[in-house]
């Protein structure tokens, strides 16, 4: 009897994992697959002359770290670099940025730039 219940507790858990695992379990929708993550084709960050720093505020999981860098990454001048634990994102840029075009890229996602600057090298 015992090994039952514990066979079917294991069964439940694993469930209840794979479905965190498609379908979000976090800020960004529980009943939500994550979104489809945008591949730059461009990654040669030599090729991008202009590099930012940016802090985000907002983000709490793996699904916002996704839907910030798809957010940069759909720009095809810019690739995106996104750090959850250090709240900040690298912008690589083929073209001069300025903090509010950065901000106009976030309008309608639900995370706040706090902090914008040009890394120089």
């Amino acid at each position: 009897m015992p090994i039952v219940i514990v066979s079917i507790m294991v069964v439940l858990l694993a469930a209840m994992v794979m479905r965190k695992i498609r379908h979000g379990g976090s800020c960004c929708g529980e009943h939500e697959s994550a979104a489809a993550k945008i591949r730059k084709v461009d990654t040669d960050i030599s090729h991008y002359p202009y590099r930012y720093e940016v802090q985000i505020e907002g983000m709490v999981c793996a699904n916002c770290v996704r839907n910030l860098e798809n957010v940069f990454n759909s720009d095809e001048d810019i690739y995106a670099c996104v750090d959850l634990w250090k709240k900040t994102a690298a912008l690589y840029s083929k073209r001069r940025l300025d903090r509010q075009e950065t901000v106009a890229l976030l309008d309608g996602v639900s995370y706040t730039l706090t902090d914008f600057k040009e890394v120089k090298e």
